[in-house]
């Protein structure tokens, strides 16, 4: 699927599912989004327009010379989405400036794409004759869809904490999802920080540092702000996580303790039956009328003493 967005006078106007013929005669063009396009599509636009989308090998490279490429046409980005469907998931995403034109390529539905269409429709005072414009408001709303998801973190953070001091909660279920909170936590630092990366190269960009020079440098604070938090979730978590298996080792070392003095209290007694258990001949308290309730008593009192001796040390 194609969407092209045109700009009159700062008032962004969508054209959805447009033929070749449409987007050939379209003036104004300032942004044109391929959406799981076919290959038709991509190859019609990377044929007019003269570029080129990074291929599925390019998407999953990590280095950043393959992430971020600036050549004397184009500005080329390579940029994770996080994307919320219960589960925290990853979409690379190809940006492409050209001129005033901005090229996205993603294979799946966005929610900060739309988020960003309803932002730019309303007519504004203030210009949209960039596709720098376009791609600086994605990275502003994607910015405020990572800190909705941080604070959403934070605030399952304050339970997972809440319920772990309060019930003293030792299920296998709670550290699992301490384990998915932070894997959720590092997913979001990672593409934060991919974000940080690809601004700091725009602002190095004489042009584009002299057209959004005050709005790059809000979006850095606020990518700066992104990361703070998302250390300090991560740093919590880290933490959690060491205060349960704390409090395991202490559970166990507790029931390892009731198993020791049980083992201790009852070995005095074991071994005083041994003795009366062994098979000899001439054994002076076999042939004693008393010599059972003096056992048993003997085995009882040697328990007790033991158990006093403990309860005495607090070890009980």
């Amino acid at each position: 699927m194609i969407r092209v967005y045109t700009s009159v006078h700062g008032r962004i106007t969508q054209y959805k599912n447009i033929s070749f013929d449409e987007i050939n005669n379209t003036d104004n063009i300032i942004w044109i989004d391929l959406q799981n396009p076919t290959q038709e599509e991509k190859d019609f636009i990377e044929k007019k327009f003269k570029i080129e989308f990074f291929t599925s090998l390019e998407l999953q490279e990590i280095e950043s010379s393959s992430r971020f490429l600036e050549t004397e046409e184009t500005i080329e980005i390579n940029l994770g989405v996080v994307s919320s469907d219960g589960e925290l998931t990853v979409q690379n995403t190809t940006f492409i400036l050209k001129g005033n034109i901005l090229f996205t390529y993603r294979q799946g539905d966005l929610r900060i794409f739309a988020e960003t269409v309803r932002k730019l429709k309303p007519a504004s005072t203030e210009l949209k004759e960039h596709g720098l414009d376009v791609f600086l408001s994605i990275l502003e709303t994607h910015i405020d869809s990572d800190a909705d998801l941080i604070e959403g973190i934070n605030r399952k953070v304050n339970l997972i904490s809440k319920e772990m001091i309060a019930k003293r909660s030792l299920k296998e279920d709670l550290l699992l999802g301490i384990a998915q909170l932070q894997e959720n936590v590092m997913l979001l630092h990672e593409t934060t920080t991919e974000k940080q990366r690809v601004v700091s190269s725009l602002i190095r960009i004489p042009e584009f540092n002299k057209i959004e020079n005050e709005r790059l440098k809000i979006i850095m604070k606020d990518i700066a702000s992104l990361l703070q938090h998302s250390q300090f979730s991560s740093e919590r978590l880290e933490y959690m996580q060491n205060t349960f298996l704390g409090l395991v080792n202490i559970e166990q070392n507790q029931v390892i303790k009731i198993f020791t003095v049980v083992t201790v209290i009852f070995m005095p007694p074991t071994l005083i039956a041994s003795i009366y258990g062994m098979n000899f001949q001439f054994m002076p308290e076999l042939q004693w009328a008393s010599g059972y309730p003096f056992a048993i008593a003997l085995m009882v009192f040697s328990s007790m003493i033991f158990l006093w001796y403990f309860k005495r040390k607090k070890w009980l």
